[in-house]
């Protein structure tokens, strides 16, 4: 939504969302007593007793520049693609000049724009956002003649040095031989002993060659004569084209103007924080069209966070004063409010962890807040640092540190106590399942049919094997037992077994002792047993 005053030429808020900016410390009061509700006040005993509100005015803008990606490709002969140009820099000159252009085009604006709408907060607070631009794709050619053979698509024979032939091999380059009549003397002797003139020859001693015909030289069987071949680098095309295919992205990035921002606004802006400004809706962000500047395509928009100083009353006349931001009605500074109601439950649980006296009036009394039943229930079924940071999550400012970390404190030990007593009886139940089960491994037929089956170490395997399922399961029933025991005392819903403690530690010795006297007592005893009894026998 863009809308701008033509006097101040700046962005208003419209008018028919001041009132929903103006109504903040309301919903902070809702919002509170929703937190309050059930930890020793009502709801409706939070009480909004003054406020002041200010709309404040965050301007901030998106800078989106372009930068251009080169994806370089040779081919043979002359095939331009796009622009031809003549050299590299000339490639990345036209694409800086491309850029420039687009940078001022409408169709650029809106591209930019309608992508930035598909992130959740409009740009708003991102870090840094990349966008492609396949529609802008721009290619440049440069044809250059190829090194080797100049553009001639040939390049001279380098068998014949360009002569076009080479020396007959027959005649060694002659062109002639000795006659093989004469063996090259010319004559030859007749019957009568004395010599005649070789007719074969015609008296020379020599006979012309036959494959050069006399010539000496042969045609150059590599350029048959032509005294060159074709170019192989450049496939005898002459030419080369490389191909710059130049890909634009608007490289976007997010920047607030803190210049005339208050302090306590712009520290208010990032307890918030700005993306969630955006996210979350903490502030009504208008936005303005886009804008080419010689380096990028700025997109301004004013945030619109409104910021109340409230006081809030409790029962007894307590005020707490507050500082509101953000339409959701944030609270991000008041004194905790819950630390003085929630006393008597932390003394409680602290009581209740001491021993067992009176132990149902103390849950009755720890579970009148709502706060400490969700830390005990959360404390069944997941570790101390996660239910620690669900409380400050769910409970933000409304309790110190100190009162936090108490409560979780009191309330573990709480637990612990309570569960002890049932973690016993799973650890005796268990060892005595683990008994029975290694019984019926060692005392029937079936270890006997594995070792018929198993080499003597697989079945060492699998004795241990034995006793570890029998710890596991032993743990597995202390947890069960006592999730069982804490649902009957405590609010905890069903879902998760709380921690077996130290009786599961001690259930893993417990299952081995029993294991290891069930496989003593065996018939077919083991023989890591029969080994080990005769080392205590000595």
């Amino acid at each position: 939504m863009n809308v701008q005053d033509g006097n101040s030429g700046l962005i208003q808020l419209p008018p028919e969302s001041e009132a929903l900016h103006r109504s903040i410390a309301k919903k902070a009061a809702e919002v509170l007593g929703k937190l309050v509700d059930g930890n020793g006040m009502k709801a409706e005993q939070i009480k909004l007793s003054r406020e002041e509100t200010q709309i404040h005015r965050i301007p901030a803008f998106i800078a989106a520049k372009l930068t251009t990606e080169v994806v370089k490709t040779r081919v043979r002969g002359k095939a331009a693609q796009g622009v031809e140009v003549s050299s590299a820099a000339e490639v990345a000159t036209s694409a800086e000049d491309l850029a420039t252009k687009m940078l001022k085009d409408a169709d650029i604006h809106r591209l930019i724009n309608d992508s930035l709408k598909n992130d959740p907060g409009h740009g708003f607070g991102m870090d840094q956002l990349i966008i492609t631009l396949p529609a802008l794709r721009k290619d440049f050619s440069i044809v250059s003649p190829c090194p080797r053979c100049h553009g001639q698509t040939s390049v001279p024979c380098m068998q014949c040095n360009a002569t076009g032939n080479m020396p007959c091999t027959a005649c060694a380059g002659n062109g002639f031989s000795n006659c093989k009549w004469c063996h090259g003397m010319g004559r030859v002797p007749n019957q009568q002993g004395a010599y005649i003139p070789c007719l074969h020859c015609q008296n020379t001693g020599r006979i012309s060659c036959q494959i050069c015909r006399g010539q000496r030289y042969l045609a150059c069987t590599a350029c048959r004569g032509q005294k060159s071949v074709g170019c192989m680098e450049c496939g005898q095309k002459g030419f080369f084209t490389e191909v710059h295919q130049v890909n634009y992205k608007a490289q976007c990035a997010f920047e607030a103007d803190w210049r005339e921002v208050p302090p306590e606004v712009k520290s208010a802006a990032h307890k918030l924080g700005l993306r969630e400004l955006a996210t979350e809706k903490h502030a009504e962000i208008l936005w303005q069209s886009p804008e080419a500047r010689p380096d990028a395509i700025y997109i301004p928009c004013i945030a619109f966070l409104p910021i109340a100083k409230a006081e809030f009353s409790a029962p007894e006349g307590k005020i707490y004063p507050a500082l509101v931001a953000g339409l959701q009605g944030r609270i991000i500074e008041i004194e905790p409010v819950l630390d003085q109601y929630v006393k008597p439950g932390i003394s409680a649980l602290m009581k209740l962890s001491k021993g067992p006296m009176a132990r149902q009036a103390l849950i009755d009394t720890a579970c009148k807040y709502r706060l400490i039943r969700q830390v005990l229930a959360g404390l069944t079924r997941s570790s101390k640092k996660i239910v620690y940071q669900r409380l400050c999550k769910n409970y933000p400012l409304m309790l110190s540190d100190k009162y936090a970390r108490a409560t979780i404190k009191y309330a573990d030990s709480a637990v612990a106590t309570l569960s002890d007593g049932p973690r016993y009886k799973g650890l005796a139940l268990g060892t005595l399942l683990a008994a029975l089960a290694a019984a019926v491994y060692f005392m029937t037929s079936l270890r006997l049919v594995l070792l018929a089956q198993l080499t003597p170490q697989y079945i060492l395997a699998a004795d241990i094997i034995v006793w570890i399922l029998s710890w596991t399961g032993a743990v597995y029933v202390i947890k069960f037992i006592t999730a069982s025991s804490l649902r009957k005392i405590l609010p905890v819903d069903k879902g998760g077994l709380p921690s077996s403690g130290l009786q599961g530690l001690a259930a893993g010795l417990t299952t081995g002792l029993v294991w290891f006297a069930v496989a003593a007592r065996a018939a077919e005893k083991p023989e890591w047993i029969v080994h080990i009894l005769k080392l205590v026998n000595l």
